[in-house]
């Protein structure tokens, strides 16, 4: 699967109010949940895992990366992007505070490596996490991330 098959315009929003980390976790699985990639369940999966594990979402500045298992209520392989109105802790030291948010779902532990093989280069450019927070749209979004990959 390759990234953008995964991770269409209509599951990027941008500059979604967010009360706190819980609610990141809900809109961002929302758009998950609206296309019938996951069970209501899935984001609740989310939701526990940082609180069992913390913030382990967090993996860089300002980003989190959001998932569950795939026996946790995934119908289909399926990735969503929110970018934040107002940045929000998760509670990680080192990355505090997150600005954009991917979820993704995946049917098992193998169909979505290729798609994150292809967003990692993308997401290791410098200051993408705030060029990305900066877009205002969700074609302009979804734009940025194709070109990123067209470049590598």
């Amino acid at each position: 699967m390759m990234l953008l098959d995964i991770l269409s315009q209509n599951r990027i929003a941008t500059n979604v109010k967010a009360k706190d980390w819980c609610d990141v976790i809900r809109k961002t699985g929302e758009l998950l949940l609206r296309d019938n990639l996951i069970e209501d369940r899935y984001i609740d999966a989310m939701i526990e895992s940082i609180e069992v594990n913390g913030p382990y979402v967090v993996v860089a500045k300002g980003l989190a990366i959001l998932h569950a298992r795939p026996e946790d209520g995934v119908k289909d392989i399926g990735m969503s992007l929110v970018t934040l109105d107002s940045p929000v802790e998760f509670g990680s030291e080192d990355n505090d505070p997150v600005k954009i948010a991917f979820a993704f779902c995946t049917v098992d532990k193998n169909k979505h490596l290729q798609a994150l093989s292809e967003l990692t280069p993308v997401l290791m450019k410098d200051n993408v996490v705030d060029e990305i927070f900066d877009k205002n749209t969700s074609l302009e979004v979804f734009n940025y991330i194709r070109e990123s990959i067209d470049k590598k």
